[in-house]
Order: structure tokens, then sequence, then C-alpha cells
């Protein structure tokens, strides 16, 4: 009788079992990386649009802080608030102050007070 030739396999089922296992974590290991990726693009997409948005926004501030200025001149709300009645003064530009406070008595006592002994001595 014949025999047959049969196939043998030289490489086994654990070995099978640990190339799928390592090529499945290999895979596993890329595709993480590349969510990864995906998802640091992601961030980065978003952080450029609030940066954006809040250069725009401090553009807008900008040009309302202006409007503001140009709307609260002196020479626009002065007259405003003398024809509703309010104490308001011209301020004078050479003025160095514009609250004056009158001295107080005790200090002029004090004051004096320290400079009378000094007179005192001189005198004998």
């Amino acid at each position: 009788m014949m025999k047959r030739n049969q196939y043998r396999n030289t490489i086994g089922l654990p070995v099978i079992t640990a190339v799928l296992i390592v090529c499945a974590a290999v895979l596993l290991a890329a595709l993480s990386v590349v969510v990864n990726k995906n998802r640091v693009a992601a961030l980065a997409e978003q952080q450029r649009q609030v940066e954006q948005e809040m250069r725009l926004l401090n553009i807008e501030i900008t040009n309302l802080e202006r409007k503001i200025d140009q709307m609260l001149d002196g020479a626009k709300v002065q007259p405003i608030l003398q024809a509703k009645g309010t104490w308001l003064q011209k301020l004078n530009p050479q003025t160095r102050s514009i609250i004056h406070l009158k001295p107080i008595p005790a200090a002029k006592a004090v004051a004096n007070n320290d400079s009378a002994p000094a007179n005192n001595l001189s005198k004998p």
C-alpha cells in the first residue's frame, strides 16, 4: 500500500494564537495613536477658534471704549450737567488740585506751639 503524503503543519495552535494576540495589540496601539492625534488636532482647532473669537471681542471692546470716550467728551457732558442744575463748575487747567481743604484750627495751634519755644530761646 502506498502511504499518502500528508501535510504536517509545523506551526502549532499556541504560536498562531500568540501571533494573533501580538498583531491585535499592535493594531490597537496604532489605532489609539491615531485617535489621540485626531483628538489633539480637534482641541487645537477649538483653541484657535476661541483665540480668534477673543481677538474679535477685544477689537469690539476697544471700539466700544473709543465710542464711549467720544460720547463722554467733557465739552458735551458739561453743558448737559449744567442744564440739569448740578453744581458742576468748569475746571481750571492750571490748578493743581480740584478739592481745596481748609486747614484744621488745631493743626494751626500745634504748628504755632512748635515754633514758639524756638522764639523764646532767642529772646533772653
